[in-house]
């Protein structure tokens, strides 16, 4: 491979500047100017790419030395890099497959009376003590807190909203080189970006398998807690739990009322505090930068 690319394998600012001028000079007549880089590269980089020969002068215009070489190198350096926009593992290891199995398990009980009766009684000899001590909606609105952290953790843990973000950018990118390699009629480079189109859409649908497991985990933790709630909403041995609450100015409120079709006040009140609280708790970690 050309030395001249030497400085571009060793350095990742000087690969990303020479990916945009190939994508720039792909898109018109292999040439480009000073003009149509400004404020997409550093010109210290452009200055760099001049330097090492990358770039060379054509006319009162530029082009890429071996362009060929260079979209090689590219390549090699995002073949090298791909765990950064790839999943972490390869598929699901032997836990997530049990926690795959036991949240689909719980799901299935809620539509069953004897199935939701035994979650609910091996959940409350943990938080049982919880709602002997606090007001039925004092223990909605903490579960629903304590949900919303542990599967906002879960999510950023066991996936990355940048590498979606990255990879859904390369797909744009490369599909806008794609029509300017048609309107251009070129063959070669149309061939090639068809290539790279199809391996990124592969890596996508791989990403979206991959993006199941939190969910998994997130259920696991969520749905013996929402079966337990239910459980101690209707129980009869249940009779810490009041049906009704008194709000100032909003009068008596039952518990177990429908408010909104087959759903119960209890269940809005716990699905709009998830909510919100989820939303909280992302955007605090986002300002933060925890997990990310």
């Amino acid at each position: 491979m050309d030395s001249s690319l030497d400085a571009v394998r060793a350095d990742d600012d000087l690969a990303v500047a020479l990916s945009v001028v190939l994508d720039r000079a792909e898109a018109g007549d292999g040439t480009v100017a000073w003009t149509d880089l400004q404020g997409q590269i550093d010109p210290a980089e452009w200055g760099r790419l001049l330097d090492h020969g990358v770039v060379v002068p054509a006319g009162d215009r530029f082009v890429v030395d071996d362009p060929t070489a260079a979209r090689e190198l590219l390549a090699q350096r995002d073949l090298d890099g791909a765990d950064s926009d790839a999943p972490e593992t390869g598929g699901w290891s032997r836990a997530d497959k049990l926690a795959g199995v036991g949240a689909l398990a719980l799901m299935a009980s809620y539509q069953l009376p004897g199935g939701r009766e035994l979650v609910g009684q091996s959940v409350n000899t943990v938080l049982g003590p919880l709602a002997a001590q606090l007001p039925f909606v004092a223990t909605i609105t903490l579960l629903a807190v304590v949900t919303a952290l542990a599967s906002t953790t879960i999510r950023r843990r066991l996936r990355s909203k940048e590498r979606m973000e990255r990879l859904k950018t390369r797909m744009n990118d490369v599909r806008e080189r794609l029509d300017a390699a048609r309107d251009r009629g070129d063959d070669e480079a149309v061939e090639r970006l068809r290539a790279e189109q199809q391996e990124l859409m592969t890596r996508q649908l791989s990403m979206f398998k991959h993006m199941l497991r939190p969910m998994a985990w997130t259920v696991l933790i969520s749905a013996p807690i929402f079966l337990w709630l239910s459980w101690l909403a209707v129980a009869p041995a249940a009779a810490i739990a009041p049906t009704a609450t008194v709000f100032p100015m909003l009068g008596r409120i039952t518990w177990t009322a429908k408010l909104i079709g087959p759903l119960h006040v209890w269940t809005v009140w716990y699905i709009a505090t998830s909510m919100l609280s989820g939303l909280t708790i992302q955007r605090t970690m986002d300002r933060i930068g925890v997990g990310t």
